[in-house]
């Protein structure tokens, strides 16, 4: 018996083969694996195997096959990368990255105009300035698609919505951050409200509400058009969605 029990080895971290290991690790998110590179040197080497970091790229930061080809990058390096870019933005970069490609998927074949309009994305420090200027934060998600896509050149037509009728014509863009800020408003009725669009026809813009303030929610968005809402209420709706009235 004695010697059965010295012939016994005690299952330890270090002996678990790899392939297992590794299959538990593709369970863990991003910041689970990078706790284990400093549990032990083993989980260190095995957390940062490569094909592991596939996954969270694709998730988080929607980059493909060929754009991790054409970067020449193992995928931790384009996590890390990327984190060290937008990271603070990772809750809402996936989701507002999609929705620009998806929409830029529509619109290239139908109104390849409107596309080339759109302006590189806002740096960092562009968005930091815009705060410091209006002394108000900015919702992380705002700042986020403006990382993308920082508005669009004033042109005709406009992203936010184009409509164009016998008599009548409308076209809304939407503005770059700098441009938002020098409409940025402290008057009564608009108070701490930061323009998102501009319409050179009607010189209707949509506002943000940075700060919750004369009974709006902050981040609401919303047209200050009174006289125009009084009369027709549908029509800013149908205008943005498209939903069309029953007739």
């Amino acid at each position: 018996m004695a010697a059965m029990e010295a012939e016994t080895v005690p299952m330890t971290l270090e002996s678990l083969p790899t392939d297992p290991l590794l299959l538990i690790l593709s369970f863990l998110d991003y910041r689970d694996l990078i706790n284990c590179c400093y549990v032990s040197r083993r989980l260190s080497q095995l957390s940062s195997h490569d094909p592991l970091w596939r996954r969270h790229c694709k998730k988080y930061w929607l980059i493909s096959e060929e754009e991790k080809t054409r970067k020449n990058q193992c995928w931790k390096s384009l996590f890390i990368d990327t984190y060290s870019d937008v990271g603070r933005y990772i809750d809402h970069y996936a989701a507002i990255k999609k929705a620009w490609d998806d929409l830029k998927k529509y619109l290239e074949p139908r109104c390849p105009r409107m596309v080339l309009s759109l302006k590189e994305g806002a740096r960092e420090e562009d968005l930091d300035a815009v705060e410091a200027q209006i002394g108000c934060k900015l919702p992380d998600d705002y700042r986020c698609s403006y990382r993308i896509h920082n508005g669009q050149k004033l042109v005709v037509p406009g992203l936010l919505g184009s409509m164009a009728l016998s008599n009548h014509y409308r076209s809304e863009d939407l503005l770059d951050v700098d441009t938002a800020a020098g409409g940025f408003q402290q008057r009564q009725g608009l108070k701490y409200c930061l323009p998102l669009t501009f319409c050179i026809h009607t010189g209707l813009s949509q506002y943000i509400a940075v700060e919750a303030a004369e009974g709006r929610n902050k981040n609401e968005v919303f047209y200050q058009c009174p006289d125009q809402m009084a009369r027709n209420p549908a029509a800013i709706d149908m205008f943005i969605i498209g939903r069309r009235r029953k007739m």
